[in-house]
């Protein structure tokens, strides 16, 4: 029996034996297949490709496909560290990882960023360059745990120098450019090896915020910046202490090399940051459609200068903005200022102004949506609201007044009255909404026209009525697309959103009342349109905003400095408005605006839009 029960036993024992081992080896298996399918997974997500012969292209075409602008020199493939001098790299190494040589390439908040899913590119310069490896952009927990075995890999198949060589050459620095040979050359006008160690520590820090570090923008921001990078030079002892004060500097070391482009600067400026944020680093020559029409803009650019030169440089505007725009947002002209300097902020898009009655428009749009009749009344009296008393310009308060009257005279109380009624948050988030997205005060400057907004903000309140109500998604970019690979999906294509009607359709037709009274006849069109002018922050500002069904145009004047001018925007910029939209519209069939207002009208009437098609000419 004692045989017996140790036989039982040890056949009992063989089996949990039998068992044991095939669970561990379906569990190793499921782990390796596991870790087979994430590594697949990651490899096919990595760009490593690396093109040491030139620097890719990127051509900028035009919304039918014809090729406007070829930009050369912007992405860094040479960075040699053979003849990049020790204390030049000592510099980043100092500014983004002054421990990058005794790590193994991650650290504690690497992993934490795991689980609390915080933006960012890691806290080493192998995370970093880990992050930049990635075909496309993401901030997910699975991302953040790639880009950590990505490092990983990095520390254990590579060197501290091709690592760190692979920062230099594909960390953004800003303006459209990545790595320091390209920023080099075209900031300073001269190779990389002979940077200075102020000028190395203004790319270090352009790459840590090339926002809040341009040197072309924010001189004396970056210029500190980079002297602080200098003294952590000397903490890590990199070099001696005594030599950093004769470092620093109180401005960037600029030799900035400006190319003459067909395009405007400004125009070129966007598409670059735009297909740096969209692409990243990259090998690959790049095709780009925009929006732009050439011919349009080149209009834009001739009537901007006729004019400016001769009737608003001589009243006090050194500066002018216009922006162009078709119903649903897309960028047809674009001029960022008079004349185009990579030292200044694109006017358009870029820089903020006080813009009077053109932003009042967003609480009569509101008002109109609770009762879409113009001729309602609304009070007209100075009450006190949120401890502001508002004063109309003309000094003149009537009581009772109707909607289309008080938008004619262009008064403050009835705005700030009707914001009142409504709730000002309300109508401040109803502003955001329809497409302003300045920063807006939470008291009454924001219905009055106090709030300083860009050009871009008040063309995209001013189309509304023209998108069926709809805010537009202003672009200047169609697709971005590979060039040696024009069949494969565009890395990014312009897809309108569905977007909630802010405007009803009553409230549309209300507003069109509220335009027409506002219209000045004399700004003569072959066809519909409607426009009008201001002046705003006491004198520093004109403006001009109209539209037509096809074409939604907004033009600003100032100066940079805030000074004071003479340029009224009912004459001298209605006159350049006129000038541009008379040729711009040359060719297209006379349509009536309400068309624009309602996509069923716009389907029903069987005219093809302008500017819609793509490269293989469908709508």
């Amino acid at each position: 029996m004692k045989r017996i029960a140790e036989r039982e036993l040890r056949t009992i024992r063989r089996r949990i034996r039998r068992r044991r081992t095939f669970l561990i080896a379906f569990f190793l298996s499921v782990t390796g297949f596991a870790i087979l399918g994430i590594g697949y997974s990651i490899q096919s997500s990595l760009d490593l490709s690396r093109n040491m012969i030139r620097s890719p292209e990127i051509r900028i075409l035009g919304y039918d496909g014809a090729l406007l602008e070829t930009i050369k020199g912007h992405y860094s493939q040479d960075v040699s560290l053979t003849t990049l001098p020790e204390r030049v790299q000592n510099v980043f190494v100092a500014a983004a990882d002054p421990n990058f040589y005794d790590h193994f390439g991650v650290s504690g908040s690497d992993f934490a960023r795991i689980f609390s899913g915080a933006e960012g590119s890691g806290s080493t310069i192998t995370m970093k360059v880990a992050r930049s490896f990635f075909k496309t952009k993401a901030n997910s927990a699975g991302r953040h745990f790639q880009e950590l075995l990505v490092a990983l890999w990095l520390e254990w198949s590579f060197s501290k120098k091709t690592i760190l060589r692979s920062y230099l050459e594909r960390s953004y620095v800003g303006r459209g450019i990545f790595g320091i040979t390209a920023a080099s050359r075209i900031w300073y006008g001269s190779p990389s090896e002979r940077m200075s160690l102020h000028q190395a520590a203004v790319l270090a820090a352009a790459i840590s915020d090339p926002k809040k570090f341009n040197p072309l923008f924010n001189p004396h921001e970056t210029a500190a910046e980079a002297n602080e990078i200098l003294a952590k030079l000397a903490q890590y002892k990199f070099i001696e202490g005594n030599r950093v004060s004769a470092l620093t500097l109180v401005l960037p070391k600029l030799d900035v090399q400006i190319e003459e482009n067909v395009l405007s600067g400004y125009v070129v400026d966007m598409v670059l940051e735009e297909v740096a944020d969209l692409v990243g680093y990259t090998s690959r020559d790049i095709d780009v459609v925009t929006s732009i029409d050439l011919k349009v803009q080149n209009l834009a650019r001739d009537v901007v200068r006729e004019v400016s030169e001769l009737r608003l440089k001589p009243r006090g505007a050194n500066q002018v903005g216009l922006l162009s725009i078709s119903p649903e947002g897309r960028i047809r002209a674009l001029i960022g200022g008079s004349d185009y300097s990579p030292f200044q902020r694109n006017r358009v898009t870029e820089v903020r102004h006080p813009a009077g009655r053109m932003i009042k428009i967003a609480t009569y749009y509101y008002a109109l949506n609770e009762n879409s009749d113009p001729a309602q009344w609304v009070r007209d009296n100075r009450m006190a609201v949120g401890g502001w008393r508002p004063i109309n310009p003309d000094h003149e308060y009537q009581g009772q007044i109707s909607l289309r009257e008080a938008f004619v005279r262009d008064v403050n109380t009835v705005p700030t009255n009707l914001a009142d009624h409504y709730g000002l948050l309300n109508v401040r988030q109803y502003a955001h909404n329809i497409g302003i997205k300045s920063p807006l005060s939470t008291d009454i400057r924001t219905v009055v026209g106090l709030d300083p907004v860009t050009l871009s903000d008040i063309t995209a309140i001013h189309a509304l009525p023209q998108n069926a109500g709809k805010p537009p998604m202003i672009t200047l970019i169609n697709t971005v697309s590979y060039t040696d690979d024009p069949k494969a999906q565009p890395i990014y294509q312009r897809v309108d959103p569905e977007q909630e009607k802010r405007l009803t359709d009553e409230a549309i037709q209300g507003s069109y009342v509220l335009y027409a009274s506002v219209t000045d006849p004399q700004v003569r069109l072959d066809r519909p349109f409607a426009g009008y002018g201001t002046v705003a922050g006491g004198g520093t500002d004109a403006w001009y905003v109209g539209f037509s069904s096809d074409l939604i145009t907004t033009v600003w004047a100032g100066n940079d400095e805030r000074e004071r001018m003479d340029v009224r925007g009912e004459v001298e910029l209605a006159s350049l408005w006129r000038l541009f939209m008379l040729d711009a519209h040359e060719g297209l069939p006379i349509r009536s605006m309400i068309r624009a207002s309602s996509q069923r009208r716009r389907d029903s009437d069987g005219v093809t839009d302008l500017w819609k098609q793509g490269l293989n000419g469908k709508k």
